[in-house]
């Protein structure tokens, strides 16, 4: 990884909470456990533990992932600078062609979402694998010499920590250990989502008619999603028991769930979970922005979301999705289906719990959590 190629603000995190809230219990993958030229040794009860956990919970912290809480807090500092060192008129004209397209490189504005009514508060400033070719295109002027920065962070997120984590998965559907990072390795199939997100505090009357929601209750459209964990309290999970638990704070962590795509190649073995982004529990929290480095990491565009048919683990299960197979869509065909659909208003249907449902390509129904 890069030194610092550009002084700029520096990004202080929020306090911590000292208070005690309903956690959720989530297991931890210490990565320096996963060696090899390949990354292909795997410790069998690694194996086992995570492979229960992602099966069960969908969620799981790791640890030792190889970078320092200084190149950690330096990414933080630049996505302070994405939000607050670029002008609102840079902003549109690098905005995101999220209905256009279904691809969310550039700036997501405020209001580009709604929840019962009510305009989100959230910015994003987002970078698909293609970004760094074309950058003259797609990063504002205040972010060009920090370019090659932002691009090895991403690299050593794909290359070391997401490898990592399909090796392991590899090995928890009784496949080789470097079988899934062939699915994902392709260089020119690339679209992996880099994003620093902003969440704004919304007036206490935008809070009231949402509940408190701030980002409604889904599941993540990609492989796996890899997030920096940062102080405030207000990511939940939706457990097995059916109860939303809050996400602990872990300095230097990550908070790793998987997303459809994995889902469907698993057999649905591995869970997609259900997660929302809601106001903070401790009133010493809420004034404060939420700030937020993720990576969303994807399948090759051209790898078909069916079950692995080699896989035993996933044909154990005996499900099927998109119409028994007959119209499984691409990794890419299916995010970009639902980028464009997110937090809009299409045809949705209001089943049990006043939760919506809503028909995707391939037939494939997806849930939004009220």
């Amino acid at each position: 990884m890069p030194g610092k190629t550009l002084d700029i603000p520096r990004w202080e995190y929020p306090p911590t909470s000292n208070k005690e809230f309903d956690y959720a219990r989530l297991e931890t993958l210490d990565l320096s456990l996963i060696t090899g030229e390949e990354y292909e040794n795997v410790p069998e009860h690694v194996v086992k533990t995570i492979g229960d956990a992602l099966s069960r919970d969908g969620f799981i912290y790791a640890t030792n992932h190889g970078l320092s809480s200084e190149q950690i807090q330096r990414q933080f500092s630049i996505g302070q600078l994405a939000f607050d060192g670029v002008s609102e008129e840079d902003k549109a004209r690098y905005r995101a062609k999220i209905l256009e397209t279904g691809d969310f490189t550039g700036y997501k504005p405020r209001g580009h979402w709604k929840l019962k009514g009510v305009r989100d508060h959230i910015e994003h400033f987002s970078l698909q694998s293609h970004a760094f070719q074309k950058r003259e295109e797609v990063f504002p002027p205040a972010l060009l010499p920090l370019v090659d920065e932002i691009e090895e962070f991403n690299r050593y997120n794909h290359d070391h920590i997401f490898r990592k984590i399909l090796s392991v998965l590899s090995l928890v559907l009784k496949l080789p250990p470097t079988y899934l990072w062939n699915l994902a390795s392709k260089e020119d199939e690339r679209f992996d989502l880099f994003r620093y997100a902003l969440y704004h505090p919304p007036s206490p009357d935008e809070d009231a008619k949402t509940d408190g929601v701030r980002l409604q209750g889904h599941t993540d459209f990609n492989a796996v999603s890899l997030l920096y964990s940062q102080p405030i309290v207000s990511l939940q999970v939706l457990m097995p028991d059916n109860v939303w638990r809050y996400v602990r704070h872990v300095p230097d962590a990550l908070v790793i769930n998987l997303g459809d795509a994995m889902h469907f190649i698993s057999g649905g073995y591995l869970k997609q979970t259900i997660h929302r982004v809601v106001s903070p529990p401790d009133p010493e929290q809420v004034p404060y922005r939420r700030l937020g480095v993720f990576y969303f990491a994807q399948f090759n565009r051209s790898t078909r979301l069916a079950p692995i048919a080699e896989s035993p683990v996933a044909a154990s299960t005996g499900k099927t999705f998109f119409d028994n197979g007959h119209k499984s869509p691409t990794a890419w065909e299916w995010e970009c289906s639902r980028v464009k659909a997110y937090g809009q208003d299409g045809q949705k249907k209001v089943i049990d719990g006043g939760h919506e449902e809503e028909e995707m390509i391939g037939g494939e129904k997806v849930v939004h959590y009220n």
